[in-house]
């Protein structure tokens, strides 16, 4: 069965940050104006400070927590909080910040902190698995006029429109193919960054849609995103086998964090969704509800291994009651079948 521990998903993106982050500014190409770099806020570690920390599996005697969150071969914690599934918060979190990197490491900004627009070209060593290569990129820096609409089939969770001013359009010679833009808007209030990218990983075609919204006066932020991988029809997956994602996860000033997260994996005899709510104080209690329905666009979920549980500090058995947690757990707040992408996501900076 094609679950999310079978998927593929290895974003490109990964050599592009590793290059980008140690580019030197000296070979920007244009303008002229005297250039500073740019200031930015992490927002990943924003989010960090306020999520649940990243799972890891305990080891030591069984807890009284239902051991399907927690202990097995896939730990339903680590899907959600874990750094080694595509669907889950770390993941996503880890691969946002390349973006992060690509905008601090190469934007500059004039004497007036109005950002640079134009080329930055340069040059990198990057280490890969076999061993050293040059990359060369270029990014490009240039203004928008307007929100940017989203696609229909990610407005659900991303919503109807992307108000950015700017968008950097990033291309290595080494991968063609490859497609990466970056959406940005930096003012004395606010900090958004969304990003596009569509790619390949060996044979399979992936792609993604990124949203991060940051108020710089009190820490208030959102972060949302879809991904779609497909993989072809060969030996391996006879029926091209498809395995997608879309999670949102908010907070108010540092305090309390509300997360919905669902994944499907689908073939031609099969689909499954799987879905996720939680919400709470990473720091005092928070609770969790899981919710699988098959197939994939079934209306009722299989009450069989459904499970709910509220949990302290540090994935540590909670005290409180579920019923003080409705408004993280309300079913209404499930994701639909239409929130999880079933196509590639379109570009919502496409020429």
């Amino acid at each position: 069965m094609f679950t999310a521990r079978n998927s593929k998903v290895v974003i490109l993106l990964i050599c592009i940050a590793a290059l980008i982050s140690a580019c030197s500014k000296d070979k920007t190409t244009e303008p002229t104006a005297e250039a500073n770099p740019i200031q930015m806020v992490d927002v990943s570690a924003i989010i960090e400070q306020v999520a649940p920390p990243e799972y890891v599996a305990p080891v030591g005697s069984p807890s009284t927590i239902d051991s399907a969150w927690l202990y097995g071969d896939f730990p339903l914690l680590e899907g959600v909080f874990g750094s080694h599934e595509p669907e889950a918060l770390y993941t996503n979190i880890n691969d946002f910040k390349l973006s992060y990197d690509i905008l601090s490491s190469t934007l500059l900004v004039d004497e007036t902190g109005a950002i640079i627009l134009g080329s930055y070209v340069d040059s990198h060593l990057v280490e890969m698995e076999n061993g050293e290569i040059m990359m060369h990129f270029t990014a490009v820096a240039s203004a928008l006029d307007g929100p940017t609409p989203v696609p229909a089939s990610a407005q659900g969770v991303i919503g109807t429109e992307i108000d950015v001013d700017y968008l950097i359009t990033v291309d290595v010679t080494e991968m063609p193919g490859s497609i990466v833009k970056i959406g940005f808007t930096l003012n004395d209030t606010l900090q958004t960054i969304a990003q596009w990218d569509e790619g390949t990983s060996g044979d399979d075609t992936q792609t993604r849609l990124v949203y991060s919204s940051l108020d710089l006066r009190d820490s208030t932020f959102s972060f949302r995103g879809q991904g779609y991988c497909q993989h072809p029809i060969n030996d391996q997956w006879l029926n091209g086998d498809r395995f997608c994602w879309a999670y949102i996860i908010t907070s108010q000033a540092n305090a309390d964090f509300s997360y919905r997260m669902s994944y499907t994996s689908e073939s031609t005899d099969w689909s499954f969704r799987y879905c996720f709510l939680g919400g709470g104080n990473k720091d005092t209690e928070f609770a969790m509800k899981y919710r699988p329905y098959q197939p994939v666009d079934a209306t009722v979920c299989d009450s069989t291994w459904m499970k709910d549980q509220v949990f302290g500090p540090n994935y540590s058995e909670g005290s409180g009651l579920l019923t003080d947690y409705d408004e993280f757990l309300n079913d209404d707040l499930l994701f639909p079948r239409s929130y999880v992408p079933s196509e590639m996501i379109d570009n919502p900076w496409a020429e």
